[in-house]
């Protein structure tokens, strides 16, 4: 595995599972890119 293809599976990671899918106790309970979507839900920001 080269090292390019590490940070791909890196940035991957955190861009999908830690970013969308993992809870943050912080966020009620959501993942941060839902809890930032809700918010700028509300504030009307697209």
């Amino acid at each position: 595995m080269s090292a390019a293809l590490a940070k791909q599976d890196i940035s991957r990671f955190l861009m999908e599972q830690y970013n969308w899918r993992r809870p943050h106790q912080f966020n009620d309970g959501l993942a941060p890119a839902v809890a930032e979507e809700k918010l700028n839900a509300v504030s009307g920001i697209s």
